[in-house]
């Protein structure tokens, strides 16, 4: 008897994972489309609260979607619109860069010449980089940045829809289920949690991209408004949008200026950023109620299957599969609390 039943244990495990591998291997299939609908509703959900406020207010239902809807749309076209507009200029730029490059290789070498080396593995790689490849593939590279962007568009739509369906799914979830059903309880913990993780972390990124953006302009760095706005948007990468977001101004200020500035940049990224990108995934934990190492694991994890979009998704996209998924059956209940950040009970 104890032998069936340690054979249906393993069983359904085989057929769990095998289930888990496919639902993988689908997501990781349809990664650009997925994307795009994921970041929606995780948007739709956070900015819910603006039409419930309005509705308080005395708004009417529909004046309060199309207020919320307008505002939305508003927020992301600037922000495609800043983006494109920079990348683009930043495309022009690249060939007044070259030769500011060509020139600091070449003070390179010249100083490893100088200390009396010899013609070194490292002077000749120096001497040999082809800058004009350099170039054409940062180009190629911003070039497929702009070709992404139609995504946000595609977003965009479905975002409009979620919105709009928003009142009526909700009116349909307190029909059929009560408020102390453990379905929706847990719907409304998860809701409530994705809303102040967004809200947090916007108003937190955005103050770090604008003062990011205002350090750079003092400095004289070209594009600071772009990579404030790289700094608001990998600031929802945990652990390592920082770095993403400090070396592209940093290689510009080198380029730009110099070894001097460049390394002015880089103290001031670790003095604006430093603080918050080391301690931010210990914030996520405690408000989160996720472990350290699970925010780790879920970022390259949610990159590989869904691309550079996976990774700002990364904790959204945890949260859900901890609380509505392994947290709602007995089965998988020890898995969701391995995932918590919450000290063991002693026994």
């Amino acid at each position: 008897m104890e032998t069936s039943t340690e054979n249906s244990s393993i069983l359904k495990v085989i057929v769990a994972g095998a289930g888990v591998a496919i639902i993988i291997f689908a997501m990781k299939m349809s990664a650009t489309i997925l994307s795009s609908f994921l970041l929606a509703g995780v948007i739709g959900i956070s900015v819910l609260p603006v039409t419930s406020w309005l509705i308080r207010k005395g708004v009417a239902t529909w004046l309060a979607l199309l207020i919320t809807i307008g505002l939305v749309f508003l927020g992301v076209v600037a922000l495609i619109a800043v983006i494109a507009i920079s990348v683009v200029n930043l495309v022009e730029t690249l060939p007044q860069y070259q030769s500011n490059l060509q020139g600091l290789l070449d003070e390179a070498a010249t100083g490893l010449s100088s200390l009396g080396l010899q013609q070194t593995d490292l002077e000749s790689a120096i001497a040999n980089i082809d800058v004009s490849g350099v170039m054409s593939f940062i180009s190629s590279f911003l070039g497929g940045i702009l070709s992404s962007l139609s995504n946000l568009l595609v977003m965009l739509m479905v975002l409009i829809f979620f919105i709009l369906g928003a009142p009526l799914l909700s009116t349909k979830l307190k029909n059929n289920y009560s408020t102390d059903n453990p379905i929706f309880s847990r719907f409304r913990t998860l809701i409530h949690d994705l809303q102040q993780y967004v809200t947090i972390t916007t108003w937190i990124n955005f103050l770090v991209g604008l003062v990011n953006t205002i350090f750079l302009m003092i400095i004289g760095v070209d594009f600071a408004v772009l990579w404030g706005v790289l700094s608001f948007l990998t600031g929802y990468i945990p652990n390592i949008g920082f770095w993403i977001a400090a070396i592209p101004p940093i290689l510009l200020a080198l380029v730009q200026y110099g070894i001097g500035k460049a390394l002015i940049v880089l103290v001031g990224f670790i003095v604006i950023n430093g603080g918050v990108g080391f301690l931010q995934p210990k914030m996520m934990g405690q408000g989160l109620n996720l472990s350290v190492l699970v925010v780790t694991v879920s970022l390259f994890f949610w990159g590989w299957v869904l691309g550079p979009m996976g990774a700002i998704l990364a904790i959204p996209l945890t949260m859900i599969v901890k609380e509505v998924f392994l947290d709602a059956y007995d089965d998988t209940r020890a898995l969701a609390d391995l995932m918590s950040a919450d000290e063991p009970q002693q026994n």
